[in-house]
């Protein structure tokens, strides 16, 4: 399958539909963030396979360091993994003022 046949395809035909259990329709343009952090906390190695076929790696660090909503053990792991800061990543900050 290429790149842009991916784009195309039902996010469910690429990945476990349990994965999504709480969404009708899914477009892979307009609902990355909410598709890469579903797979990042969720997902196994094959599902991150894919979704790095479907994504360019910039996109699945700018999801990483954004998205509040990740599990923390995530957030740390990718941050790891890409050598993020800890201090970039959303979900590992405190959410209420010190």
């Amino acid at each position: 399958m290429t790149k842009e046949n991916l784009k195309d395809a039902d996010v469910t035909s690429l990945f476990p539909s349990f994965l999504f259990w709480d969404a009708d329709k899914i477009d892979t343009e307009k609902h990355a963030a909410y598709i890469i952090a579903r797979i990042l906390d969720y997902g196994d190695v094959e599902n991150v396979r894919m979704l790095r076929e479907l994504y360019p790696e910039e996109k699945l660090i700018e999801v990483i360091r954004r998205r509040r909503g990740l599990f923390p053990v995530t957030g740390k792991y990718w941050a790891v993994k890409f050598n993020i800061p800890f201090n970039e990543v959303s979900c590992l900050r405190k959410y209420y003022p010190v």
